[in-house]
């Protein structure tokens, strides 16, 4: 979503960085962007970017369009389903590995459920050290694909999304103001922002990029304005040994071709971890311009053997059924030409919400033939005979994710409600245990020390 109020907050990166590199203090009016001539154009430099949407096309690998989609007429901005783009033109030499190509296919990002799991740990650690108001105006650097900034959507006055990696769900799109940029260069006025979050993204930020990346949110949180930090770093806590013997009991079943972590090592493939232990962090904090007012680890005991093997086991029975459901279609099927990708299609029929409420699924030839769901047209996108188990478990996590938004009560919604309790234990039973992961609350109390 594009309005007058992000455009308010929005600077051009290409003047902020050469003012920084001159050394210039980057006032409110430097790289502030107009509406000229049907375009989002720098009022300083000229530069001129572009409203995008998932179907956008673009000229080069960072999506810069040769024309803009905003007209002149600020009321005609394209203010729904699109983000814009305002990555800097001279790229970093380290990004995200979220802006491959295999990531948008592996990582089922278009649509946001309900928080469950993980997620619902990480919110609940957001909205309680955080604590979102109405007076707030909040920004997520490293959104995703935006689903925490839209599961608080209505409790910060305004929220804006930015990522690198333009991997934008649905309804983040429709609802939120979404930037494209990158985080070691900010594109927004100074201070204009009382509260920031960043939820899984400083591991992924190589040594070089830590400083720039406190002094950027430095520089455009309000003095006194709070940062929440999710991470972690290299250490190992005391309780190291069981959750070690959790990942020897998954790698086992992993091994049996049971268990299937390529998604999960896709997702942390780009993971360096620059910041070692607890104690380099406290420094980079200290000389970025903060102050570390409150932390709380996750030693994650129960989040191991939830994540790594009742989920795991709960797919692979999943996977096993819906492998069933392909194989007695295959048999009967009146054309022995059809492709890996129809036959997936037709076995995961009848994964609709009246299945995941964990009744009978409706198998008709008929409902097959007239009217194949979203899960089925998600699994023919990735679909293969080689990565048969990624697209079925791509396939199942969608769909429920779309029938369990509708529901508050079914079988699969009570297992996730247990599991995400189970999770909870490691914060309420061992959040003072210092270890690797971590949940840190900063406040703004002066300017970095150097850049």
């Amino acid at each position: 979503m594009i309005d007058s109020e992000l455009l308010d907050l929005v600077r051009c990166p290409q003047c902020i960085e050469k003012a920084l590199a001159q050394g210039k203090v980057v006032d409110r009016e430097i790289g502030r962007l107009t509406l000229r001539y049907g375009r989002i154009q720098c009022g300083n430099c000229g530069t001129e970017y572009t409203a995008h949407n998932d179907k956008t096309p673009s000229t080069d690998g960072v999506g810069w369009a040769t024309s803009a989609l905003a007209p002149d007429d600020l009321d005609l901005l394209p203010k729904r389903g699109f983000y814009l783009n305002l990555m800097p033109r001279n790229n970093f030499e380290q990004n995200t590995r979220y802006l491959e190509e295999e990531f948008e296919h592996e990582i089922d990002h278009e649509y946001i459920s309900l928080p469950w799991l993980g997620a619902a740990v990480r919110n609940d650690l957001l909205r309680k050290m955080l604590k979102p108001s109405g007076a707030d105006i909040a920004l997520e650097v490293g959104c995703g694909n935006g689903k925490f900034c839209y599961w608080n959507r209505d409790r910060f006055g305004t929220v804006v999304g930015l990522d690198a990696a333009p991997l934008f769900a649905e309804q983040a799109l429709d609802e939120l103001p979404l930037i494209r940029g990158d985080v070691r260069l900010l594109p927004f006025a100074p201070e204009s922002f009382n509260k920031i979050f960043s939820i899984d993204l400083l591991e992924h930020l190589p040594a070089d990029g830590i400083a720039p990346y406190f002094a950027e949110l430095n520089r455009v949180l309000n003095l006194g304005g709070q940062v929440f930090i999710f991470s972690n770093t290299r250490e190992m806590g005391k309780l190291a040994p069981v959750i070690k013997l959790e990942k020897k009991v998954a790698n086992f079943f992993a091994r049996k071709g049971i268990f299937d972590f390529k998604r999960d090592e896709l997702r942390k493939s780009d993971h360096i971890k620059a910041i070692r232990t607890f104690d380099e962090l406290e420094a980079a904090i200290k000389e970025g311009g903060f102050k570390l007012e409150r932390t709380v680890f996750w030693n994650g005991v129960f989040q191991g053997l939830v994540d790594n093997v009742i989920v795991k086991a709960g797919e692979y029975l999943l996977r096993r059924r819906v492998k069933r459901r392909i194989e007695q279609r295959t048999n009967a099927a009146e054309n022995s030409n059809s492709s890996a990708a129809t036959r997936l299609v037709a076995g995961t029929t009848g994964i609709s919400p009246d299945w995941a409420d964990g009744g009978k699924p409706r198998m008709s030839e008929e409902k097959f033939l007239q009217d194949k769901s979203q899960v089925e047209l998600e699994a023919e996108k990735v679909a293969s005979d080689t990565e048969q188990n990624a697209a079925i478990d791509l396939a199942i996590r969608k769909s429920l994710k779309r029938s369990m938004d509708k529901r508050t009560s079914n079988t699969y919604m009570l297992i996730l409600r247990v599991l995400t309790f189970m999770m909870r234990l490691d914060i309420w039973l061992f959040g003072k245990m210092r270890t690797g992961p971590y949940f840190i609350l900063i406040r703004k109390v002066g300017t970095p020390g150097n850049r």
